[in-house]
């Protein structure tokens, strides 16, 4: 039970929340490759790139490839439309212009959202072991269950 216990309160943080937080501007700013980053691209930009991507997109998400002063490279994990629909891609590798880049932000671990989750996992798994107890074993083994009164 102690383990079911370790492994409740170990789960939500392996399983945490993440949000992308804005970087600096897009013209001073080379993330490092194997970051995970969420390319917000301009009008014009998704235009010149709806061959590539497809028509009307506005973000793409993903790992950072290759970053220099023309272009940021990723392996596309999700693209989402002005519309908010989104689509999975399978890393499929895309070239942005930094021209093409309205906003770069990078994926963070997101410690009070995920510090929530997992208290009140945590307190579920607490609460359920103290209404469970220890599923019926007996502290004593030599000893019988009682049954009814005596």
């Amino acid at each position: 039970m102690r383990l079911l216990l370790i492994a409740g309160l170990a789960l939500p943080m392996v399983a945490g929340c993440y949000t992308y937080r804005p970087l600096a501007s897009v013209d001073t700013v080379m993330p490092a490759a194997g970051t995970d980053v969420e390319v917000r691209l301009t009008t014009a930009g998704a235009t010149a790139m709806a061959n590539e991507i497809g028509p009307d997109m506005l973000a793409l998400q993903g790992h950072v490839l290759a970053a220099d002063s023309a272009a940021l490279t990723l392996a596309v994990a999700r693209s989402e439309t002005a519309r908010h629909i989104g689509y999975d891609w399978k890393g499929e590798h895309v070239s942005v212009p930094r021209s093409a880049i309205a906003d770069l932000r990078q994926k963070k671990f997101a410690v009070g959202p995920s510090a929530l989750i997992g208290g009140l996992a945590g307190g579920g798994v607490v609460a359920a072991y103290a209404l469970f107890g220890t599923g019926g074993a007996s502290t004593n083994p030599g000893t019988p269950p009682v049954i009814g009164h005596q």
